[in-house]
């Protein structure tokens, strides 16, 4: 499936019942203009849409990730951060100092993560967590 246009997400938002205001037409511009692999706050999001109030950028992205259009995870102890959907499953390296995030292929954290859980017979959701250290660069 092909990454969304924001035309797409505001047939997200259409399909979610929403109606559709030139806020949230911005919003979809700015998770459709948004870089591959860059993952957005809410803030940062109406940052670049300009003038938007918080919460309707909540409820945007409340609605998108609800019709699968948009995901959230959780980057270490900061706010929620979201990137349009599909993506390949990815795990998320996060550095404590430059704040750099690093996607990991799943299938590259797939066993250790099995080796954890398993013998407790636990089912992990990792999609929506971060390990946070420090990057290279920060760490030497």
């Amino acid at each position: 499936m092909a990454r969304p246009t924001a035309g797409d997400l505001v047939g997200g938002l259409r399909t979610a019942g929403l109606r559709i205001t030139d806020a949230r037409r911005r919003v979809c511009g700015v998770l459709a203009g948004a870089a591959d692999a860059e993952h957005l706050t809410a803030a940062d999001v109406a940052e670049r849409a300009g003038r938007i109030d918080l919460s309707t950028v909540y409820r945007t992205l409340d609605a998108l990730e609800g019709e699968g259009l948009v995901t959230h995870v959780h980057l270490g102890h900061g706010a929620g951060a979201y990137h349009v959907a599909p993506s390949e499953d990815h795990h998320h390296l996060v550095c404590t100092v430059c704040g750099a995030t690093v996607d990991v292929p799943i299938g590259e954290m797939g066993d250790a993560v099995a080796a954890l859980t398993e013998p407790h017979g636990f089912v992990a959701d990792t999609a929506h967590f971060a390990i946070v250290g420090r990057c290279a660069g920060c760490a030497a």
